[in-house]
């Protein structure tokens, strides 16, 4: 088998788990490159931002993690630009020549055009610095809330909207009232606590996944106290206040939007065919078309089944496709055919606040409540042990 390099550009899960398929075959070198020095595990940003854990439980640090490896090089760096003829490249700092490249950019959090001031009023939490300004911000104005109490409880409502019920936004919509709960109650705040709005506007949360974890969800959410509103557009964000499309009308203090993600920006400058959100278009065998050489990956792809339904994105779809480019890169080194890549979902576990979840095993089982959360937490912990493992070791090298 021939020496090869292999360039990927993202140190998330897909990445990630390419590198570890691909670091096992002695006949490849490979260069990750990412504009952060860590990998964040945003799957799991619920816990940062309602303060059940600190920063360091969704981040591992790229470059002893890459150094762990035989010939792996980390580059903190931004990839400005791709030159295919030559397959080469750039940075804001280097260039770099590979034989094979993944892009494994993840995404961000879409903003539509067409609801006025949603980017201008709204947090994203795709990204650490993000979800830090977050949380920084709402545990500020809840000190604040609690010193105007010097009067009594004549204080404004206090509310936390969440756009968009999808995975994301019912696993924050929960935790964030469980969150609220809990700090009225361990300092035994008399005054009014805090309200958590969920809008969404198709006809149920978690639209079209399975039954019973829309049901459990919508259970727990309730139970929760959190105002689950359906069939709600937003038209219009202001400071302090949501329009929507039937005229009603809310105040807020601080609004999470999660109603969709975009690309990462690097694939507009790439000249690849994309959607409208930026996805990049992949062949089935998640290649460029055109470019045998280049793969993409996860959140920055249009993903879809083999009967052309798009897969929505997860961790799990992002570790999964980057397991595939790697073992087509080495059928290729082998003279070997390319397999198409088709998905097969190893089950859903959702976090709902507290010590609760839901979720889908392999096989249909259902489960729900504490034990949900102890799977859920297993895997995560399955996951990030292993990393912590093999960055610890890169630490001392």
């Amino acid at each position: 088998m021939q020496s090869v390099h292999v360039a990927i550009i993202g140190g998330g899960y897909g990445g990630i788990r390419a590198v570890e398929r691909l670091a096992a075959s002695t006949q490849v070198t490979i260069t990750v490159i990412d504009k952060n020095p860590y990998h964040y595990m945003q799957a799991e940003v619920y816990d940062f931002i309602a303060n059940k854990v600190d920063m360091s439980h969704i981040m591992i640090d790229l470059p002893s993690l890459c150094k762990s490896f035989e010939r792996v090089e980390f580059v903190c760096d931004e990839v400005t630009s791709i030159d295919t003829s030559s397959s080469i490249l750039s940075t804001q700092s280097k260039t770099i020549a590979y034989d094979y490249l993944i892009i494994a950019t993840g995404s961000r959090t879409y903003f539509p055009d067409f609801i006025t001031g949603l980017r201008e009023h709204a947090h994203g939490v795709k990204n650490i610095p993000a979800a830090l300004d977050f949380k920084q911000q709402f545990e500020r104005a809840l000190l604040n809330r609690i010193e105007a109490q010097t009067h009594g409880c004549e204080v404004e409502p206090f509310n936390i909207v969440i756009g968009g019920a999808g995975l994301s936004g019912v696993e924050i919509a929960a935790e964030m009232a469980a969150y609220a709960n809990r700090f009225y109650q361990n300092g035994n705040f008399g005054c009014r606590g805090i309200d958590v709005y969920l809008i969404d506007a198709y006809e149920s949360i978690l639209f079209g996944m399975d039954p019973f974890l829309i049901h459990s969800a919508y259970e727990r959410l309730i139970k929760l106290g959190v105002h689950v509103w359906h069939n709600n557009r937003i038209s219009e964000v202001r400071s302090k206040e949501i329009l929507l499309d039937n005229g009603k009308t809310l105040d807020f203090e601080f609004m999470i939007f999660t109603g969709g993600i975009a690309a990462s920006s690097l694939t507009q400058y790439l000249g690849f065919e994309t959607n409208a959100k930026g996805h990049l278009i992949v062949t089935e065998t998640l290649n460029i078309p055109s470019h045998e050489n280049i793969y993409a990956i996860g959140d920055i792809t249009q993903a879809t089944d083999e009967n052309g339904k798009f897969i929505p994105p997860t961790a799990q779809l992002a570790e999964r496709g980057g397991e595939h480019a790697a073992l087509n890169i080495l059928r290729s080194l082998k003279g070997k055919s390319k397999r198409p890549f088709r998905f097969k979902n190893q089950g859903v576990m959702i976090a709902l606040g507290g010590e609760y979840g839901a979720g889908l095993l392999p096989g249909g089982i259902k489960v729900k409540g504490y034990l949900a959360y102890l799977i859920k937490k297993g895997i995560f912990r399955f996951y990030t042990d292993a990393l912590r493992r093999r960055s610890a070791i890169g630490k001392r090298r």
